[in-house]
Formats: structure tokens, C-alpha cells, sequence
């Protein structure tokens, strides 16, 4: 066991109590709310930006930002305050046990999904071995698997992000192009 095997072996015990600590739904909700929060604040941004500039006249970038972080934390106070709310009800409904196994097994496949996407980027990096020999991370007993995960969910993401960008522009473009006949 190596000193990589440590402290991965490490950060999945640490994740395995903070989630058990957590409990399912809060352990849930702090994923969604990060997910969430950014969609929703990429998406209503502008919204919440007309309504500042009602009140403040700072710099239009400042306000965009602003915006931005407003959209984003009450979406993850909302997420948060529903994820408590439902902690509750599994506790009243004497399903806290369940609910804290599960927060700890949600935990760890997410600090997998973290890791994992790290690890993808060290490879990038790490080419010619230069900070980590290729006989250490082929005998580590933690890295190999959660490469893997990295190699499942990496093509995942760019594939949707690739959607995500082609849907904006296209909404971009038709905004553009009704703005264009209104103007005529």
C-alpha cells in the first residue's frame, strides 16, 4: 500500500463518516444545489439583473455578477432548507438509519466523481511521469478504479456540454434574429 493508497483510502473514510454525519438528503442536496444553482443562475441571471438595476447603479458587470451570486445562494438555500425538511420527516418516520447509510454511500460516490475527475486531469499533466512514477499508480490499489470512473463520466460531461453550448446559441440566434425584424 502506498502513500497515494493512504490518503485516497483516507478522503473515501473521511466522505464514508461526513455523509453517514449528513444523511442522504442533505448529502443529495448539496450536489443538486451546486448543479442547480448554476443552471438557475446562468439561466435567470438577466432576470435578476433588470431587477437590481432598479435600485443600485454600480457598473453593469457588477450588477451581471451580482446577479450571478444572488440566483445562485437562494438556490442553494432553498435546496438546502427542502434537503432539512425531509431529513426530518425520514427521522419522524424512524428511517433515519436508512437515510444515514445512504448519505454515506452518496457521499462517497461523490467524492469518487471528484477524485476521479482530478485524477483525469493529472494524467493530462503527469505524461512523462514526472510527479508520480507509472509502476506506483499502476499498483495503487484505489487510483486504477477511480481513473475509471473519470473515463465514464468525462465523455458524459463533454458531451453535454457540447449540447448545452449548441442550444445557447441557437437561442442566442433566434433572440438575435427577432430583435433584427422588430427593428425593421
Amino acid at each position: 500500500m502506498s502513500i497515494l493508497d493512504i490518503i485516497l483510502g483516507a478522503l473515501l473514510a473521511f466522505s464514508l463518516y461526513k455523509g453517514i454525519k449528513n444523511g442522504l438528503f442533505v448529502e443529495i442536496a448539496s450536489f443538486v444545489s451546486l448543479l442547480l444553482g448554476i443552471y438557475l443562475a446562468i439561466k435567470f441571471s438577466s432576470f435578476m439583473k433588470e431587477i437590481i438595476m432598479k435600485y443600485v447603479s454600480w457598473n453593469p458587470n457588477t450588477i451581471q455578477v451580482t446577479a450571478f451570486l444572488l440566483v445562485f445562494i437562494l438556490v442553494v438555500i432553498g435546496v438546502y432548507l427542502l434537503a432539512k425538511f425531509l431529513t426530518g420527516i425520514a427521522d419522524f418516520a424512524q428511517l433515519g438509519w436508512l437515510n444515514k447509510l445512504g448519505g454515506g454511500f452518496f457521499r462517497i460516490l461523490k467524492t469518487i466523481l471528484i477524485v476521479s475527475i482530478f485524477i483525469a486531469l493529472f494524467e493530462k499533466v503527469n505524461f512523462d511521469n514526472t510527479f508520480a512514477e507509472k509502476e506506483t499508480l499502476d499498483n495503487s490499489i484505489f487510483y486504477n478504479p477511480i481513473k475509471k470512473v473519470a473515463g465514464f463520466v468525462y465523455p458524459s460531461l463533454e458531451k453535454w456540454y457540447e449540447t448545452f453550448k449548441e442550444e445557447h446559441a441557437k437561442k442566442k440566434e433566434h433572440t438575435h434574429t427577432e430583435t433584427e425584424e422588430k427593428e425593421e
